[in-house]
């Protein structure tokens, strides 16, 4: 697939009302509407995560081929992550990011009563630049750096 954007579909099958989406955080705000997603076309080697609740909380599920989302995430799904291999990569707080080479990056939110998730976009490979998508506390930690 030659696409440049996930589309996600409110029914089964990669059919009905749809949304294209570049790589890039979505929380409720920037969804057409809230919990519609029923499938979703996924170019090769791109990875969609499905969030239950907004600001990226709640149950995950990440994709990563064209196809539905399953009875457990059918229309339930209130914020999602779209990364692509060779544009930028969403890092979430809590998550550790391994590189192609060994390199690893584990990010930890500081502020333990926050409920939302710090996203960061990789937007340089090497060495590594970050983009803070939300602004929270965090600490990263980069282990073995490519």
């Amino acid at each position: 697939m030659a696409n440049d954007y996930v589309i996600v579909h409110g029914e089964r099958g990669c059919k009905g009302k749809s949304q294209t989406l570049k790589p890039g955080a979505y929380d409720t705000s920037a969804l057409d509407d809230n919990d519609f997603i029923s499938s979703v076309t996924i170019p090769e080697g791109w990875t969609v995560t499905l969030y239950e609740d907004s600001k990226f909380s709640g149950r995950s599920k990440t994709l990563t081929k064209t196809g539905d989302v399953g009875d457990d995430f059918d229309n339930i799904t209130s914020s999602l992550t779209v990364s692509s291999p060779d544009k930028e990569t969403i890092v979430k707080v809590g998550d550790t990011y391994k590189g192609p080479t060994g390199g690893s990056m584990t990010i930890e939110q500081n502020d333990v009563d926050v409920d939302a998730k710090s996203l960061l976009k990789l937007t340089q490979k090497f060495p590594p630049r970050y983009e803070q998508i939300m602004v929270l506390s965090f600490t990263m930690t980069i282990d073995q750096p490519e």
